[in-house]
């Protein structure tokens, strides 16, 4: 709402989102406005296992960015769980399969990070999100406009995704990606 001369007028302004290859192999629309898609067996079991092996070595503590400095720093009251980094050139095989179901370009891509979590741990409710354009995870003056996780394994109970504002719960299965879009096409992010 925005107020001119003493009059307050509405902006109606109607946020665009970048689209995915909605004829992907088993890609099911799971909710609209905002978006989000599953797609079930987007990685093999051997693929997963792959995954987890080549980056068990390498977890180390999560790190955010603090609220209030703007610093990277870890904070084991938001995000309690490990992660690693694996550089695209050594999953190529992943990387084509992200572009496919993405459609995008592959230096539109971050780096890809695997993520651990241990019983009892968690990344408190978030968006994927930044304010505006960032130099940061792999972009320049842009931002994430779409998220792609994977789950690697499946979980006797817990580790949900939990989308807080619309209801939704997605329970881990192994292979299963999940997209959804954290910020518009003109770097909005999207609560």
């Amino acid at each position: 709402k925005e107020e001119r001369n003493g009059v307050n007028d509405i902006e109606d302004k109607t946020l665009s989102f970048h689209s995915i290859n909605e004829s992907y192999p088993d890609v099911t629309k799971l909710y609209s406005d905002p978006d989000i898609y599953l797609v079930p067996n987007f990685l093999s079991s051997d693929q997963c296992d792959r995954i987890i092996n080549k980056s068990s070595p390498h977890l180390m503590p999560c790190l955010v960015k603090s609220e209030s400095s703007g610093d990277v720093v870890m904070d084991d009251k938001i995000r309690t769980s490990t992660n690693t980094n694996i550089p695209r050139k050594e999953v190529p095989t992943l990387t084509k399969k992200i572009i496919d179901l993405m459609n995008c370009s592959e230096e539109q891509l971050e780096m890809y990070q695997v993520l651990k979590y241990d019983r009892g741990q968690e990344f408190k409710p978030h968006t994927d999100g930044f304010e505006g354009p960032v130099t940061a995870c792999g972009f320049f003056q842009s931002g994430r406009i779409a998220t792609l996780f994977c789950y690697l394994n499946d979980v006797e109970e817990g580790g949900k995704t939990v989308f807080n504002k619309l209801g939704i719960e997605v329970t881990p299965t192994q292979g299963t990606a999940v997209v959804h879009f954290p910020m518009s096409l003109d770097l909005e992010e999207d609560q």
